[in-house]
């Protein structure tokens, strides 16, 4: 498996769902199609995620 650094997104529009489109700072792209049910779930669980970390002290750079 790769990993691949994100450069920026944008969620368009797409007849009853959404593009979710993903550029890497490599130049590709990818398009996911999601439901508005899928991009809320994800939402939710980026906010969860988010949340979390902000709980955890970040190490000095002492």
């Amino acid at each position: 498996m790769t990993t691949s650094t994100l450069a920026h997104f944008a969620i368009l529009p797409d007849g009853d769902q959404y593009r979710l489109r993903l550029a890497m700072k490599d130049g590709s792209t990818t398009d996911i199609m999601a439901t508005f049910d899928q991009l809320d779930a994800l939402a939710e669980e980026i906010d969860r995620r988010l949340d979390a970390d902000q709980d955890i002290p970040m190490p000095s750079d002492d």
